[in-house]
């Protein structure tokens, strides 16, 4: 939802006097070159660099996610990150995209423009570069808009192949250059804005997950390859990964798992049958980085993974009842006119009893206003939040 394919690195690093030379169009050359050893292919031309203010930055990213994302699909989105904790009540998510985009992001690559975007003012370094150049060679192969598409879960996976390529590439290039940059020093202010806001921990964790979490999946691409680009090249032109579940373990891609179909079928004829005027507003894939980012708070990182190393499947729908009008006299998250249900299919009966209870813990976190229901039938596991019990134990079936 936040990234729009723009890296958050190299802010602030870099002196005047630098940031002149890198801008050079000779310097973006020896850079090209430099990445064309690095991801073994060639430039086929040119890429065409624009120098933009923070202001053309934040107005064109954002434009771009909401070309991707309509403003009512991320209001709804954000309602539900609310409803299921995942976002603060009071966070305004159209304000916290926005400071990312003007505060945190040095330069991106746009596919839609074909062109490198340097922000004025930023300190761009030859790191960054060459992370946003990587991205600028594969779309001369691979239309990269083809990817970051479909649903969420999908989309966020083949974001972790497209920015974890560049990471494995930039990190590559740190070492061979010495510039002395890390990933984790490239990426240390994610967590907090500029202004000293730290973000909220679920948006912060989404923002990094493509980067790192992207560059172990490559890597463990090119292990298998024996050290070549082979199999990185299939997952670009060929075999996209489907699910997070596939970055988080590479093997599931290397053996082409596919997810078990999870059907919601069953609370939207609940809801449908009740005479409250309930309307489906959003539903996706629930995905294992979805799953590990809930548990997280509540069973603590490496629990929350272990938890959801069994997941074979998910999906996730929101329904609300009454107006769909965000001034119907109940703010987001409306837990008085708000039903989700959440269902995940693990891998046997005795990891779904085991998530059962992780979510029974998560679920007992929540604020207060939506009743909860957690069930388990064989390797299913579902959770209900709606606003009477009765209809929330009925949706958990």
């Amino acid at each position: 939802m936040l990234a729009a394919g723009a890296a958050v690195l190299g802010v602030g690093s870099g002196s005047a006097a630098h940031r002149e030379q890198i801008v050079s169009p000779a310097h973006i050359r020896l850079i090209e070159r430099r990445v064309e050893a690095l991801r073994g292919l060639r430039f086929r031309h040119p890429v065409p660099v624009a120098i933009v203010s923070p202001a053309q930055a934040r107005r064109a990213l954002a434009a771009e996610a909401r070309r991707s994302q309509p403003s009512a699909q991320e209001r709804t989105d954000a309602e539900l990150l609310k409803l299921l904790g995942l976002l603060p009540a009071d966070a305004d998510f159209e304000a916290i995209q926005g400071d990312i985009y003007e505060q945190q992001v040095a330069g991106y690559y746009d596919p839609r423009r074909k062109r490198l975007a340097l922000v004025r003012g930023a300190g761009v370094d030859d790191v960054t570069l060459a992370h946003e150049l990587t991205h600028a060679l594969e779309d001369q192969y691979v239309e990269l808009k083809r990817l970051e598409s479909g649903d969420d879960d999908r989309a966020t996976a083949q974001q972790a192949l497209v920015e974890g390529t560049a990471t494995l590439v930039m990190e590559r290039y740190a070492a061979r250059w010495t510039t002395g940059v890390s990933l984790g020093d490239a990426l240390g202010g994610v967590g907090q804005l500029t202004s000293g806001t730290p973000l909220p921990q679920y948006v912060a964790r989404s923002l990094v997950f493509p980067y790192f979490q992207g560059e172990a999946f490559v890597q463990a691409l090119l292990d298998a390859g024996g050290g070549r680009w082979t199999l990185v090249n299939v997952a670009e032109r060929a075999r996209p990964p489907q699910t997070t579940a596939e970055i988080v373990q590479p093997l599931r891609w290397l053996r082409a798992e596919q997810p078990l179909r999870v059907s919601l079928a069953a609370a939207e004829r609940t809801l449908r049958g009740a005479a409250a005027g309930w309307r489906r507003v959003a539903g996706s894939t629930l995905g294992a980085e979805d799953l590990a980012a809930l548990l997280s708070p509540s069973s603590g990182p490496p629990a929350a993974r272990r938890l959801t190393a069994s997941w074979r499947g998910g999906r996730y729908a929101l329904w609300r009842r009454g107006s769909l009008a965000a001034s119907a006299g109940c703010a987001a998250p409306c837990r008085a006119r708000d039903a989700a249900v959440l269902a995940v299919r693990a891998g046997t009966g005795a990891s779904a009893q085991r998530l059962a209870r992780a979510l029974r813990r998560w679920s007992a976190r929540l604020p207060a206003g939506s009743a909860t229901a957690v069930r388990t039938e064989g390797a299913t596991v579902r959770v209900a939040l709606a606003p009477e019990r009765a209809l929330a134990a009925r949706l958990a079936g």
